[in-house]
């Protein structure tokens, strides 16, 4: 080998090494399929997940589990296209999937559940409200019983997990009708 070739070698593997870094830590998406606010992609817990999503399915802490067991939705932004964050009131209103059991998580900018002492980080299908016609109603960042508390959150993300799909809700991630997230107030706005 000749010292060119070292010289490439070694460059290759120190940009290759880099890269890797910098995608596994990056705050990328894991996801593949859009849904109004929410994204997903149906290879987590998958053998079929390539190793960029592997990688930020294991820095994340996720557990996943197979898709038949549970797909995972995050949204970052609201219904609206705005960031989630801590300044602001939500409710996530709507129908839920398909599925035998259901939960709402918040998770700070760091991918954890944002410290407070308040334990109200999720919701779930047994402890969510409902109105008169079945639609769930969730809200976020307020302070009323049964809201998911945003202090300490930052600029955040919800994950919807749902647990046992149908299997309509694996065949069709895409065109299925999610809850919305309504941005309430922000900042002392009504």
């Amino acid at each position: 080998m000749t010292l060119r070739h070292l010289i490439t070698f070694i460059l290759g593997l120190v940009a290759g090494t880099v890269m890797a870094i910098a995608l596994a830590f990056s705050p990328g998406e894991i996801g593949g399929v859009h849904n109004g606010a929410w994204v997903s992609n149906p290879n987590i817990g998958s053998p079929d997940a390539n190793p960029l999503v592997r990688s930020l399915v294991a820095r994340r802490g996720l557990l996943a589990l197979s898709r038949e067991e549970a797909v995972y939705f995050t949204a970052t932004r609201d219904s609206e296209g705005h960031n989630l964050t801590e300044r602001c009131r939500y409710e996530v209103i709507g129908d839920m999937p398909p599925t035998r059991w259901w939960s709402l998580t918040i998770y700070d900018e760091d991918s954890f559940l944002p410290r407070n002492n308040r334990d109200r980080h999720a919701v779930s299908q047994t402890t969510a409200r409902t109105d008169a016609t079945g639609r769930v109603i969730i809200p976020v960042g307020q302070d009323e019983p049964g809201a998911i508390v945003t202090e300490n959150a930052g600029l955040f993300s919800l994950t919807l997990r749902l647990y046992h799909p149908d299997p309509a809700v694996l065949d069709a991630l895409d065109t299925l009708t999610f809850p919305r997230i309504e941005p309430v107030s922000c900042g002392g706005e009504t």
